[in-house]
């Protein structure tokens, strides 16, 4: 099942970013440097407040349904009712800073409308916690290239009459009402909801505050670099670094993929039997090793090709920030899959920590290198934090399960990168898609050559993929 779930997961998000691809060209290219700063920011800036609308709730939710189905109901009726008061007092909150800072009209116009997407996404978010509890992942697949259809072909005609920032949170939200209604369809009927004690609320926000503060530190994290770029340097150094982001937001999007099937499962043997989560968790990491090592030198390498192809020349200064970034390509990968362990077997205190001083890590790293380097100073503080997190993570990770991680067989891989980097060199003269396309099919022929479909790697992966 875990093999299907991942399939159907990564599946839809090769669907879905293939649909994103043409539609996020066209937006940068539309926007320009300047108004997608501005965008950026108000992404960025409303990102936080919709984690302490979620506050970890759905995270919580999916363990408890995991370990107990038969409570499903009533999870999913306090759930409900918590996230849609959360979300209305964070969406409050988030106007109100808008207000309080001083932003232009247009500005706080855009971000009040993603407040009322987060409302929305509060109502969404029982129907989504129910199918991935449940591992119905096609149907979660369903709804997310559902989604991303609707919201390029909204994006496109936003941009066909020529709307702005404003104009675009509004397609959003438009979205995210459709999709609400989509996600009841496929989680089912859920029956007459049972009643809700009270204080039950009350009590699950208890529950969840390690959670909502993971939540939080995420989001932190994942965002403050991009808030503090407009504060610090501009909309212009702004507008390139999200460029370049764009491709580390896919990356996260994968990972997500790859990593989101595993929490059910760990999620039901993390406390109860840990070897076991200790032995899924082993098996795993080398894949995304196989994956995320070309992906990180091979963009290395045609940055510069690829961002001109795709964004034009009004952006190449995200070619040297793109080459900056991927290099936390791997440690997206391999954190997103320990954090479901971790949150699994109930380390989230620690993680709390550990993200906390990372996002502290990352303020501070802006702080002292945007001034300098602009959009420079927040990529390199942005990678810095990464494989910070990474080493503190597989510390906790080591305590928590007793993993151990060799380097046997790792040569495969590294000869089979040196294999896909000269292929690309060879087919450069080509163009970079031709390029990248023989590329790929190089790395996976020297994989074969190197008798990978016999390696104990292989065989390992086979029978993860067959749970």
């Amino acid at each position: 099942m875990i093999g299907r779930n991942i399939s159907a997961l990564v599946a839809a998000q090769v669907a879905t970013k293939a649909i994103n691809l043409l539609v996020s060209v066209a937006l940068v290219r539309w926007l320009g440097v300047h108004e997608l700063g501005r965008y950026a920011y108000v992404l960025a800036f409303c990102f936080p407040f919709g984690a302490l609308a979620d506050f970890g709730l759905a995270t919580l939710a999916i363990r408890d349904v995991s370990r107990g189905p038969a409570q499903a109901p009533r999870v999913i009726a306090v759930v409900r009712r918590t996230a849609l008061t959360l979300a209305t007092a964070a969406s409050a909150a988030m106007v109100g800073l808008a207000l309080l800072l001083g932003h232009d009209t247009a500005i706080v116009a855009a971000i009040a409308l993603g407040g009322l997407a987060s409302v929305v996404s509060a109502l969404t978010m029982p129907s989504l916690v129910l199918l991935t509890a449940q591992e119905r992942m096609d149907r979660l697949a369903l709804q997310r290239v559902t989604g991303a259809v609707l919201s390029s072909a909204i994006t496109l005609g936003v941009l066909l009459a020529h709307g702005g920032v404003v104009a675009l949170l509004a397609g959003s939200l438009a979205v995210s009402t459709l999709m609400w209604l989509f996600a009841r369809a496929l989680a089912g009927a859920a029956g007459p909801a049972p009643a809700v004690p009270a204080g039950a609320g009350v009590a699950l926000l208890r529950r969840a505050v390690p959670f909502g503060l993971l939540m939080a530190g995420f989001a932190l994290y994942y965002r403050v670099d991009m808030v503090m770029l407009e504060w610090l340097a501009g909309p212009g150094e702004l507008g390139r670094y999200a460029a370049a982001y764009r491709f580390l937001d896919a990356i996260i999007a994968l990972a997500a993929s790859l990593g989101g099937p595993l929490f059910p499962r760990l999620s039901s043997v993390a406390v109860s039997a840990p070897g076991e989560a200790r032995r899924l968790l082993e098996a795993g990491w080398r894949p995304l090793l196989a994956l995320g090592l070309p992906l990180t030198v091979g963009t290395v390498l045609v940055a510069g090709d690829l961002v001109a192809l795709l964004f034009g020349p009004e952006f190449a200064g995200a070619a040297p920030l793109l080459r900056l970034l991927i290099l936390g390509a791997l440690p997206l990968f391999w954190v997103n899959v320990a954090n479901h362990a971790l949150i699994a077997g109930d380390r989230v205190w620690p993680l709390v920590g550990i993200y906390a001083l990372s996002a502290l890590v990352n303020v501070v790293g802006n702080v002292a290198l945007v001034p300098h380097w602009g959009a420079a100073g927040s990529a390199v503080a942005t990678v810095v934090c990464e494989w910070l997190t990474l080493v503190l993570v597989v510390r906790l990770l080591r305590g928590a399960f007793g993993m151990t991680l060799t380097a046997a067989g790792l040569w495969r891989y590294l000869a089979a990168t040196c294999g896909m980097l000269a292929a690309l060199r060879l087919a450069h003269p080509l163009g970079v898609a031709p390029a990248i396309a023989l590329a790929a099919a190089a790395y996976a022929a020297a994989l074969w050559a190197l008798g990978y479909t016999r390696s104990a790697d292989h065989l390992a992966v086979k029978r993860l993929l067959a749970q």
